[in-house]
């Protein structure tokens, strides 16, 4: 289904999720869901749910499925939810259920089919002028950030707030905000953007350690993790005032636009932002020099492709000066590069291993 949204703003109520970008971390397992504030497992009940009534068939019963519930059987939650075990499935349904995030009964004792009701469904995923929804297997899903910040909320109230990779990398993409005017940059590129940022998308570890839970050499880790997987690209500075963080596929989920050409556009994206920033003088000369190469670790898509872009100032005469990087910009494609422009097959599915081996 198509969607006129042209951009993410900071005061905007919901954040749009591709389905087949958030279903790839529902089969993979190369990130982490061990936290305490569950923020995937959430997400992945809404992208779940119905927006409209539906029957559902599961054996030989039929079920109607009404706006915001969907039903399965508990056989189903561990891979949809990341957890370990039916038991474990079951205990996070009752975290859920005793904070108010949804309800759940379930319909057949023996076949252990159940259903889900998404608590507020009605308030938080009603029809806006900026968004469109989906069918149940394709498209997109809106996740409330009020909801969000709720979840936060009772996580402290438990005891503490601890992140999981999942939950790290789905923070970053609800508050990824794109063509905002209180946003710095946001025009030339999405940006990862909290409220109390005061305009500027610049983020440190420092920052990403305190919301998280987690140890500075923890997230730097983390961040060149998914840097190197290509859920992420990056532009880092000269100074210590921290980086800009662009989740990838941003737009080209939104837009359908061809990867290819947001490629061109990069390096004057780059430009754009760090001149927005205060990074970089207009008035003197730039040099510029873009690598492509090879991933060094295990990329999302097979065939994948790095780039690379760095940008110098030229040094004022001194024949002996070398030009200092002032802006490192790396990114990692996740369609190969001969794909037709709007086609996306989605995330690669698991191999099967080889029978006898």
């Amino acid at each position: 289904m198509a969607c006129m949204q042209q951009r993410q703003l900071v005061c905007f109520p919901k954040s749009r999720v591709h389905k087949k970008w958030f279903r790839y971390f529902n089969d993979h397992k190369d990130f982490h869901n061990e936290g305490s504030l569950h923020l995937f497992s959430l997400m992945a009940l809404y992208s779940y749910a119905c927006f409209r009534s539906n029957y559902r068939q599961i054996g030989m019963q039929r079920y109607l499925e009404g706006p915001g519930q969907w039903i399965c059987k508990l056989s189903a939650l561990p891979r949809i939810l990341r957890v370990h075990s039916k038991a474990g499935a079951r205990e996070l349904m009752d975290y859920f259920q005793d904070a108010g995030f949804l309800e759940y009964e379930i319909l057949d004792e023996e076949t252990e089919v159940l259903r889900y009701t998404i608590s507020d469904w009605k308030r938080h995923c009603v029809h806006l002028e900026y968004n469109y929804y989906s069918y149940k297997g394709s498209g997109f899903f809106f996740f409330p950030l009020p909801v969000g910040r709720q979840l936060v909320r009772h996580s402290k109230a438990q005891g503490s707030v601890q992140f999981s990779e999942l939950d790290a990398i789905m923070d970053l993409w609800l508050h990824t905000i794109l063509n905002d005017e209180t946003v710095q940059g946001s025009e030339y590129m999405p940006v990862v953007y909290y409220a109390n940022m005061k305009g500027k998308p610049l983020l440190s570890y420092s920052y990403l350690a305190k919301r998280w839970g987690w140890s500075k050499s923890r997230v730097g880790r983390f961040i060149l993790k998914i840097e190197e997987a290509g859920l992420i690209s990056r532009v880092s500075f000269s100074s210590s005032r921290g980086s800009i963080i662009s989740p990838c596929r941003f737009r080209e989920m939104i837009y359908g636009e061809d990867c290819e050409k947001l490629q061109i556009q990069k390096l004057g994206e780059i430009l754009g932002i760090a001149k927005a920033t205060g990074q970089l003088e207009s008035d003197r000369n730039i040099l510029v020099d873009v690598q492509t190469g090879v991933p060094s670790e295990k990329a999302v898509s097979p065939g994948a492709r790095t780039l690379k872009i760095q940008v110098f100032q030229v040094p004022p005469s001194s024949f002996f000066a070398r030009p200092v990087p002032l802006i490192f910009y790396s990114s990692l494609d996740w369609e190969e590069s001969e794909l037709k422009a709007g086609l996306y097959r989605g995330p690669p599915k698991p191999r099967k291993a080889k029978e006898g081996i």
